[in-house]
Parts: C-alpha cells; sequence; structure tokens
C-alpha cells in the first residue's frame, strides 16, 4: 500500500517528508567533539576570523579546511561547511575522508534546503559516499551514511533495500560490532522484530566480551540504551557507555539530554547507585527544555522518579 501511495504523490511532496536523521549520518570525530559553540559569541567568531585568515593566507592549507568545516558543521551551518569541504575534494579528488565529509555534510544539509534541491543534493551525496567507499575499502562511515540514506529513502527517490544490506556486510567485513549495529539499525527500520531480536543478543555478546567504547557517539547510546534493557548484572557496563556518550555529547547528538539522563537514572536505579535521584532530575529538566517534547519518554520518566522516590 505504501508504494503505491508514493507512486500517486508528486516528488515536491515526496522530497518534502523525506527526513534524513544528519545526526546519525555525520560521526561527532567530524563534527565538535565537545559542547557545540554558540554562532553568537565572541568565541565562535573568534575562531571563524582566525581560520578564515589562515585560509587568505594559503588556500591550500588542507588541515585549516578541515577545521572550517568541522566549525560550520558543528554549528549545523551546512552551506559553509559544505564550501570547505568541496575545496578539500577540490585538491584531493580521490581522498576517501574528504569525499565522506562532504557527501555527509551535504546529505545533512537536505533535510533543511527547499523541497527543489533536496533531490539533487541526495544525489550528490550519494555519489560522494559510493566513491569514497569504493576508494577505501575499509571505510566504515561512508558506508554507514549510505546505509541510512538506501534505507530510509523510499524506492522512487533512490532508496535501495538490497545495496543498503550489502553495505551493512561490508561494514560487518571491516569490524563485525559495527556490522551487527548497522544490521540492527536496517532491520528496526524495516520493523523485523524477530532478526531485531536477535541482533539484539548478539551484539550485547559481543559487547560483554570486547567492552570497547565507540569514536562515534551514536554507537555509545545505542549500546547503552540495549544494556540498560537487560538483565541487572551489566548495569555497571551500560553506564560507561551512557556517561561517554553525555561526555561527548553536543547538538549534532541524535538522541537528545533527556533521553541520555532517563537511561542513566534507570541503570543507575537498577545498579542501586544513590546518583539515581540526581539524574531523574536532570532528566526532567532536560524534558521540560526540549522543545520537541515526547510523551512516552515523559510518562517513562515519571514513573521511574516515583520508583527511586519511594
Amino acid at each position: 500500500m505504501e508504494n503505491v501511495k508514493l507512486k500517486n504523490m508528486p516528488l515536491s511532496s515526496l522530497a518534502s517528508n523525506f527526513v534524513i536523521f544528519i545526526t546519525i549520518i555525520i560521526p561527532l570525530n567530524i563534527l565538535a567533539q565537545n559542547s557545540p559553540i554558540d554562532s553568537h559569541s565572541p568565541h565562535f567568531y573568534e575562531l571563524e576570523d582566525s581560520l578564515v585568515n589562515i585560509y587568505n593566507i594559503d588556500p591550500q592549507n588542507e588541515q585549516n579546511l578541515i577545521s572550517m568545516g568541522e566549525l560550520y558543521a558543528s554549528e549545523k551551518i551546512w552551506d559553509l561547511a559544505i564550501d570547505s569541504y568541496e575545496k578539500l575534494v577540490d585538491l584531493d579528488p580521490d581522498n576517501p575522508d574528504y569525499l565522506y565529509r562532504l557527501g555527509g555534510t551535504q546529505a545533512a544539509y537536505s533535510e533543511v534546503v527547499s523541497k527543489f534541491k533536496v533531490l539533487s543534493l541526495i544525489n550528490t551525496a550519494k555519489r560522494n559516499l559510493i566513491k569514497s567507499a569504493s576508494l577505501d575499502v575499509e571505510h566504515i562511515y561512508s558506508r554507514w551514511a549510505l546505509v541510512q540514506i538506501l534505507t530510509e529513502l523510499p524506492q522512487i527517490l533512490g532508496g535501495n533495500k538490497e545495496n543498503a544490506l550489502k553495505y551493512c556486510n561490508e561494514i560487518q567485513n571491516i569490524s563485525f560490532i559495527h556490522g551487527l549495529i548497522s544490521y540492527h539499525y536496517f532491520y528496526s527500520f524495516q520493523n523485523n522484530q524477530d532478526k531485531i531480536t536477535e541482533l539484539e543478543t548478539d551484539i550485547v555478546k559481543y559487547i560483554i566480551s570486547t567492552p570497547s567504547l565507540f569514536e562515534f557517539n551514536y554507537f555509545n547510546f545505542v549500546v547503552g540504551r540495549l544494556l540498560a534493557t537487560q538483565n541487572d548484572k551489566i548495569n555497571k557496563l551500560s553506564i560507561r557507555y551512557l556517561e561517554t556518550y553525555l561526555a561527548n555529547y553536543s547538538s549534532a547528538d541524535r538522541f537528545t539530554l533527556d533521553e541520555v539522563y532517563y537511561y542513566l537514572a534507570y541503570s543507575n536505579y537498577k545498579a542501586e547507585n544513590i546518583n539515581s535521584k540526581f539524574l531523574i532530575k536532570r532528566a526532567k529538566e532536560a524534558y521540560k527544555n526540549n522543545q520537541k517534547k515526547n510523551p512516552n519518554l515523559n510518562k517513562k520518566i515519571e514513573e521511574l522518579d516515583k520508583l527511586i522516590r519511594q
């Protein structure tokens, strides 16, 4: 039924209804590692002026262009970030990291451009990401971005579930745990509960035996949240991943602070840690300040608050 509806919708409506989860596509090592800079603060403009001055003196300074792209991306000033990464690709057209930065940022920008530009931008992003993946057989993140785009886009706009699974397999050949999480993402989007359960079991087993943290903050939260819903013996491990996500959090991250503090409070409550009271309070404060309200999350926060107060 969904495909029939799509075929009857104009492309402009399809484009405007498509939303890329930009905070998944671009890992934090490409954005800002710490709290984002307020784009209206003198600190932001000081950094920008410094980087622009360096560019004016040395326009081929690749590290400076990377820093410019990261600064603008951390503030979601996508057009200027793209301009910086385009200059990088012009300097080195076959650099897989530069192509990934450009493609990932273009995919992020597609969320906010006009519906008349989104299709062209997404197609350009896909080409850059595909080229990045083809140039570097071990580039996880270009493949991860492609998994998301190909999974989320309807077929009429360039989505391709078969190719998404192909990239999941390539990721797993590079890193087993990254592959498991990629497959989990794919089948979660397909709402395949049997596969989801199977993959969650495999992820938990792997993490317990090899508890390494992730450079990409999104994965830290996914694993931390998953561990929080398991048995009480791994609460400390759940807390470790969630605290890592919180320590590296910026506005570029997909999962919001109210959700992070809720799962931290939940894990600490199960571990009988006294700081669960403080954490659930922070969750309530973060929910109040979050412009995008999630009633289901709020219900969970209130229920946990009552349990902690008992």
